[in-house]
């Protein structure tokens, strides 16, 4: 049993996995980040869904990014906190890997993450014997007309929540866009002992961020 957590959107969300397969999953998803407040919760349910306690966990697996900063900073932190407590093995997987992909009917994917702006995080993923494998880097991309020109002639599936900025591109019908698509603790499932699920050290992990994190300006006025 595998105790997934994958929190980079602003889909926080949770799943129970055994033999690759889901026996217990929660999620919630909001425009404002309730990852602070709701994803121990979301554990908790799970637990009680699949009825079990944190002995019955082989390790927990975590989306490392990249994704939202505090989005990764919470996830990983509730990770790390209950590997320690429970003495679990820590894995990781790439946030980019972390879609539904088996509805995908091509052999290609790009997934794309925003990243605010013009700019997405991306990551190119093939369909080898039945299972996604990353083809490249993960990317901090600005969007522009010569991004995947080496694809402009395939079938290929773009999915995730940047989708929209990827539309223009190369005027080519045989891109799919799944547009309202989100990393999910569930679909985590397919990638589960695979290469891309690394152990790590829970003393020393942390996310990939990609980009340092960049505080917003406040928009009120001092008194």
């Amino acid at each position: 049993m595998i105790l997934c957590i994958e929190t980079a959107t602003k889909n926080c969300s949770v799943a129970i996995v055994s033999d690759n397969r889901v026996i217990a999953q929660s999620a919630e998803r909001a425009d404002k980040f309730v990852h602070g407040e709701r994803l121990h919760l979301l554990v908790q349910e799970c637990m009680q869904t699949a009825g079990l306690d944190y002995s019955g966990i082989q390790g927990v697996c975590v989306g490392k990014g990249p994704g939202s900063y505090t989005g990764l900073r919470i996830g990983v932190s509730a990770a790390k906190g209950i590997c320690y407590a429970a003495k679990l093995p820590l894995y990781s997987l790439p946030t980019l890997g972390c879609f539904d992909m088996t509805q995908v009917k091509g052999d290609e994917v790009i997934a794309v993450i925003d990243a605010r702006r013009d700019e997405v995080y991306a990551q190119h993923w093939v369909r080898k014997e039945g299972v996604f494998h990353p083809a490249s880097a993960v990317e901090a991309v600005i969007v522009t007309e010569k991004s995947w020109e080496h694809l402009a002639n395939k079938q290929v599936q773009v999915i995730g929540d940047a989708a929209e900025k990827v539309r223009h591109l190369h005027g080519n019908s045989n891109w799919i866009y799944a547009e309202n698509a989100y990393p999910s603790a569930k679909d985590m499932a397919n990638l589960l002992d695979t290469p891309a699920m690394v152990k790590e050290d829970v003393a020393y992990f942390e996310p990939y961020y990609l980009k340092d994190f960049v505080a917003l300006k406040s928009t009120k006025k001092l008194l």
